[in-house]
């Protein structure tokens, strides 16, 4: 039995990444699966969604780990937000659980949370990444994400870049920036979402004319 259709997008925040694996879900009909991860992470879990939402795609610093550690030995401390309570492991293991239950179902495009690697042997895979220089991500997260300033835009991505390089070596072993690890690369600095859901959407349907997929697995 040949396994389902996944294509995953890894991107660099404020590249636009999210909004161009959508629309090629949409343009494919098939499942977008980003949010609902965390959402059914939280209800397993048995904490609110909001609790979880800053630890995902990153580990826990040195000082969360220790106050999870003492609050957990010290019955007399004070409440301590349960997200310290999981363990980067506890939570990346959840999640990479719900991807390939949701992978399984049936044709679908995965953002980020190292889908790339997660996948492989589990679903016939396309890999995308998407970046872009730090003008155009400066300025997205500006007016998206609402920062209150230029330098404060910076920080958010430095952060962002450095949180999900340590997460994807942690979880994969592998260098989230290697182009060897996917199929497509996609400057959005240089290339419009339109043409890059074109772009998508065109080799997507050419791997699929490959009986069996057979390079799609290796990327060159």
């Amino acid at each position: 039995m040949q396994s389902t259709v996944a294509i995953t997008i890894s991107r660099q925040l404020g590249s636009g990444g999210s909004h161009i694996g959508q629309r090629v879900a949409r343009r494919l009909g098939y499942t977008y699966i980003d949010r609902q991860i965390m959402q059914y992470a939280a209800e397993e879990l048995g904490v609110d969604e909001a609790e979880i939402e800053g630890r995902e795609g990153r580990l826990q610093s040195f000082w969360e780990k220790l106050t999870a550690g003492f609050a957990m030995a010290n019955p007399y401390a004070g409440r301590v937000p349960s997200q310290c309570m999981v363990s980067d492991d506890q939570l990346a293991e959840i999640e990479r659980r719900l991807i390939i239950e949701l992978v399984a179902k049936g044709p679908c495009v995965v953002l980020g949370r190292g889908a790339f690697q997660l996948l492989r042997g589990r679903a016939r895979l396309f890999n995308v990444m998407v970046h872009a220089p730090p003008a155009f991500r400066v300025e997205r997260v500006t007016n998206i994400y609402h920062a209150p300033s230029k330098a404060e835009a910076i920080q958010i991505i430095e952060r962002s870049d450095r949180d999900r390089s340590r997460y994807i070596r942690a979880f994969t072993g592998l260098d989230w920036f290697d182009s060897r690890n996917y199929h497509l690369t996609i400057d959005t600095g240089k290339i419009d979402f339109a043409t890059a859901e074109e772009m998508i959407v065109s080799v997507a349907g050419r791997m699929l004319e490959h009986e069996g997929w057979r390079w799609v697995n290796e990327p060159i």
